[in-house]
């Protein structure tokens, strides 16, 4: 992970102080790039990331870390709500139904240390959109290889 690209997104809200203690991850449920950065561009779909990883590794950067990504919806973990608010979210190109790259996971795996490390995040907030909108959300899914995450001693096991 050499270079992050930045992607125009408005998508996003600023809080005047922002305590980042979650990473979320999600994949886009879709299998096309293009149509996955327009939809998160979306003015009408008022959704977004902070962070999107194509299926050969590339990262790509939609809203500042500082600010609000409206990638979350209603969501809850622990006594935290909104998590919109106080996380980091991280896209996958994935339509949910296929394994995951490994070049993709190899990339998600050094932006989640990057991310960890700068905002001191702890290796037990890194969650699934699933984990913090049970039955309402799936991703990133059962083919999410969080093995290899633990391996990376980005996650303890649980």
């Amino acid at each position: 992970m050499k270079h992050i690209k930045k992607i125009k997104c408005s998508n996003f809200s600023v809080l005047p102080k922002r305590n980042i203690k979650y990473v979320i991850i999600h994949y886009t449920n879709m299998n096309n790039q293009k149509s996955a950065i327009k939809r998160l561009q979306s003015r009408v779909a008022k959704v977004s990331c902070h962070y999107i990883v194509s299926k050969k590794g590339k990262v790509y950067r939609m809203v500042n870390d500082k600010d609000v990504a409206w990638h979350a919806g209603k969501s809850k973990w622990k006594k935290d709500k909104n998590l919109n608010n106080c996380s980091i979210g991280i896209e996958l190109i994935n339509n949910g139904n296929e394994e995951f790259p490994n070049i993709q996971i190899i990339s998600l795996i050094k932006l989640l240390k990057k991310i960890i490390t700068k905002h001191e995040i702890k290796i037990n907030n890194v969650l699934g959109h699933s984990d913090i909108s049970p039955g309402r959300k799936f991703d990133p899914g059962p083919l999410f290889p969080w093995s290899k995450i633990r391996q990376n001693k980005i996650l303890k096991k649980a």
